[in-house]
């Protein structure tokens, strides 16, 4: 059974501090430039919010459904199927994110080295979601041992990073406020924290539960919200004015920086966390998803199972090759980290109106409403950036719609049940 020692790092490597800090606080950089660490802490605020929804109906609820059997139980089946498309979406396209996301990465160090050649870029995507997959196979005990293991590292890294970085602070700072461009970029800083709630698709599999579950989760949650806060602040700080927008036109630019002020060793060093920390995200959330797969498939009445995990394998292999042969690969990356973020915010705006049912508490009604200005916010303004994300989203959500109505009007809807203990 998992301890709460796990059960938290479960949720922390999902949320992947260090990963956030070289990968989406670029993003977060070019639309909201040096409010950025302001960003990130309007986001963990907000998060924290969705957070209190998650920890109540971990505490009154045991299920390795999640959100769906949350919502499902509260607000209907209708509901909670709507949920699970949206959950089992940005679920399958994490992997590849996370994947095209660090064969980028290791390849523009690998050019630092004098190495240029653009199919070690391929190579390096598919020997990632290999090694992921691979530890996911090995089985749930080694899963949880690892993230244990490697969320201890990362978050200690993380921490010493922020701590030499303040060192090198650069004065005076200008922040250049607008409202805009703060929403833009609260799309981005939601996304940093979407992985939070991980452990509670483990719950079944937990000491406990109804303990140890909520209380993983509020200290993973503070945890990595503070690191992430304070080392926002800490690049700023780090990398100046100049350095927030030379950072967000080149996301690789922050590799080259550190070399130059500690040194290519350090640089190896801040590198090798960073790729640990997209390999603990990928290895956790997958842990999650793995988890709920046999109780999706019981609640559905599937019996005719296969092995999905071969089948999750080739997906992510499929759909990192299909959307770089399109956007290319940081473009691709972009992409579907949006379109992640959108889906996320939609099911926690509907786990946050069903917990409004059972908890007549105002914080979910908070939440609910920040989580939907945010993303009334988000998705227009982004229209004028990056609407094919906008596009994705839209054709996705009518397909999910489709999907429950030819669902609902069928026999086999009176079959579904979602079991929750």
């Amino acid at each position: 059974m998992i301890r709460l020692s796990q059960s938290v790092m479960q949720s922390f490597t999902s949320i992947g501090p260090m990963l956030d800090f070289v990968a989406l606080f670029s993003i977060i950089a070019s639309y909201s430039g040096t409010m950025l660490p302001f960003v990130v802490l309007f986001s963990f605020i907000l998060s924290y919010s969705t957070l209190y929804t998650v920890y109540q109906f971990s505490r009154r609820f045991t299920t390795n459904g999640g959100y769906y059997s949350y919502v499902g139980n509260t607000m209907g089946k209708s509901l909670g199927l709507f949920v699970m498309l949206f959950y089992i979406m940005y679920s399958i396209l994490t992997v590849p994110n996370l994947s095209i996301f660090v064969s980028s990465f290791i390849y523009n160090i690998l050019i630092i080295f004098g190495i240029d050649y653009k199919a070690i870029e391929y190579v390096i995507l598919i020997i990632f979601i290999i090694l992921v997959y691979s530890v996911i196979a090995s089985g749930s005990r080694i899963s949880i041992k690892y993230t244990l293991i490697a969320g201890l590292m990362e978050m200690s890294f993380i921490i010493i990073m922020s701590i030499l970085f303040l060192g090198y602070r650069h004065y005076p700072i200008e922040y250049k406020y607008s409202f805009n461009a703060f929403f833009l970029g609260v799309i981005f800083g939601i996304l940093a924290f979407s992985g939070g709630g991980s452990s509670i698709f483990l719950s079944e599999n937990t000491r406990s539960s109804k303990r140890t579950t909520p209380r993983a989760l509020l200290i993973s949650y503070t945890l990595s919200g503070s690191i992430m806060v304070f080392s926002a602040f800490a690049l700023l700080f780090f990398v100046g004015v100049n350095g927030i927008y030379s950072y967000s036109i080149d996301p690789y630019y922050i590799v080259s920086y550190i070399s130059d002020r500690f040194g290519i060793y350090f640089m190896m060093v801040f590198a090798f966390f960073a790729i640990l920390s997209a390999f603990n995200l990928s290895v956790s959330y997958l842990n999650a998803f793995v988890h709920m797969m046999p109780r999706m498939l019981n609640d559905l009445k599937i019996k005719n199972r296969g092995n999905y995990i071969i089948l999750l394998f080739l997906i992510s292999i499929l759909i990192s090759f299909l959307s770089i042969s399109l956007l290319g690969f940081f473009n691709a990356f972009v992409f579907i980290a949006g379109l992640i973020s959108f889906l996320y915010i939609v099911v926690h705006i509907i786990t946050n109106i069903s917990l409004i049912r059972i908890n007549r508490s105002f914080v979910p009604v908070l939440s609910g409403i920040f989580l939907i200005i945010s993303m009334i916010l988000s998705f227009s303004g982004n229209m004028a950036l990056i609407p094919s994300i906008n596009y994705a989203f839209i054709i996705y959500l009518i397909i999910s719609i489709i999907i429950v109505l030819i669902i609902r009007s069928s026999d086999y809807y009176k079959s579904i049940n979602f079991y929750i203990n």
